[in-house]
């Protein structure tokens, strides 16, 4: 089972990564030295409300539960920030 990303300084890490942008969100990926799969989700204020961006999140948190086990890179942060449309 992944774990999630809870300090800053992964996130920043994470930036300096992979880049693979879609239509919907971000997703950064970069190698965290052997701790396993982790995984972060980030949603701005550009994107709307308190609701729509929850509503953004849980959606990303249920899509990464499915799909990082079996297509996750081992040994990698995955990083998701949410864009407009998402």
């Amino acid at each position: 089972m992944p774990t999630v990303l809870t300090k800053r300084a992964d996130y920043l890490a994470a930036n300096k990564g992979l880049r693979n942008a879609r239509a919907g969100f971000v997703l950064l990926t970069r190698p965290n030295g052997g701790q396993g799969v982790r995984y972060g989700i980030t949603v701005t204020k550009k994107i709307g409300n308190a609701v729509v961006r929850n509503r953004m999140k849980r959606r990303f948190r249920e899509l990464l539960r499915a799909a990082l086990p079996t297509r996750g890179l081992a040994d990698h942060d995955h990083v998701l920030i949410g864009r407009a449309g998402g």
